[in-house]
């Protein structure tokens, strides 16, 4: 009778609903594979949110955004400073090595701007002067090497030299003009550019006819159109054009 009594009420249980044990838990199993929570109603198992994407930093991103801008802004730099090629209608003053020209930078950057013409006299004469060693070497050499027939090297070494120091002496004259016209610039601006506009004519007529009168006798020696551009930075991307192209 009391076995009876149990069953049937135990029966009841389960027909009101009641969990006959505990429902599973999540954790891991045996293996240590993770298991999912399961809901103790339905049995299914429960979704879990996923952990949450680790954002990108906004000061990363402004340091990556700052490196890639130096990068651009450098790269434009250089090719505006080396590659770019120059407006044909403005002139650019470009540093140039005018070893037998006794004017200190800041004259010849003067001279390119106040006298332009007579700054590319003063290129012109430079030049010159450089065609005239050449020539004056090369009689050496041969003198050296035949020194029996000495004299006919030294003669013609003696006419190229005066070629050459009448050029000297000539641009020795226009040097100074501008040294005193620089000086009044610098100290009196306005009395200056008077003397800027009073000089200009006379000093570029000089400079091209003593430019004039050399390249005359050096006219059958060549240009030296093979030689480099003057300056340092110039002639080594000469180097490399010729290299790539």
């Amino acid at each position: 009778m009391l076995g009876f009594l149990k069953k049937t009420k135990k029966g009841k249980e389960e027909a009101n609903g009641q969990p006959q044990g505990d429902a599973p838990k999540a954790g891991k199993s045996k293996k240590g594979a993770k298991i999912p929570p399961v809901s103790a109603e339905t049995d299914m198992p429960v979704a879990t949110a996923a952990p949450p994407k680790k954002r990108f930093s906004i000061k990363k991103l402004i340091f990556v955004l700052l490196i890639l801008g130096a990068i651009g802004g450098s790269g434009y730099f250089v090719y505006t400073l080396w590659f770019k090629a120059p407006d044909p209608g403005v002139r650019q003053y470009r540093k140039v090595m005018l070893e037998h020209v006794n004017l200190p930078p800041e004259m010849l950057r003067f001279s390119f701007d106040q006298f332009p013409e007579f700054y590319d006299a003063l290129v012109a004469f430079n030049r010159e002067v450089k065609i005239f060693d050449r020539e004056i070497a090369r009689i050496e050499a041969i003198g050296a090497k035949y020194p029996d027939q000495r004299k006919i090297a030294d003669s013609q070494k003696k006419v190229w030299e005066k070629g050459k120091n009448t050029l000297l002496k000539e641009f020795a004259k226009l040097e100074k003009p501008v040294k005193e016209t620089y000086v009044l610039y610098q100290v009196n601006p306005a009395r200056g550019q008077e003397q800027i506009t009073a000089l200009t004519k006379d000093l570029t007529a000089a400079a091209q006819a003593a430019v004039r009168t050399a390249q005359e006798q050096t006219k059958d020696l060549g240009d030296m159109a093979d030689a480099p551009p003057e300056g340092i930075i110039q002639g080594t991307l000469d180097k490399i054009k010729k290299i790539f192209l």
